[in-house]
């Protein structure tokens, strides 16, 4: 006797009860095993996210994501202090939100590996060094 299956509710092709998402079109079935813990910690990816814009993102496994709301939030606080704020606190949401969505199997789980945070960091030491030029260029530094 074979495993348990059921079928897909997107592409209808038959699945492991227990699988997370479709092997075949990757729909998320809303079933997780309940024997592995979850993965994502979204108060920590918030807590990420708050202390260093992106870096919830990377850590949910978002790295080009991460990188587009540092570089967001850098230059909105450097033009105009608004629009920096709405987009640290859309990175907060966004981190907790999709660290609960993956831990509920609603989208794909990404995890980070070492060079994504490395990379981001390098990003982030490279807009530094941009903006401290402006500004000596400019006199202000």
């Amino acid at each position: 006797m074979g495993k348990p299956m059921t079928f897909c509710s997107n592409c209808r092709a038959e699945i492991d009860e227990k699988a997370a998402m479709c092997p075949k079109c990757g729909v998320p079935t809303g079933t997780r095993d309940p024997t592995l813990q979850s993965p994502k910690d979204p108060g920590l990816a918030a807590v990420l996210s708050l202390l260093f814009s992106g870096l919830g993102q990377v850590y949910n496994g978002e790295l080009r994501k991460g990188i587009g709301i540092l570089v967001g939030v850098v230059v909105g606080w450097v033009t105009f202090l608004i629009p920096g704020l709405i987009i640290c606190i859309y990175g907060v949401y966004d981190a907790y939100t999709t660290s609960k969505k993956m831990n509920a199997a609603e989208i794909p789980f990404k995890k980070a590996d070492r060079a994504d945070y490395i990379l981001f960091i390098l990003v982030f030491l490279i807009l530094i060094g941009v903006f401290a030029a402006i500004l000596l260029w400019m006199g202000l530094l």
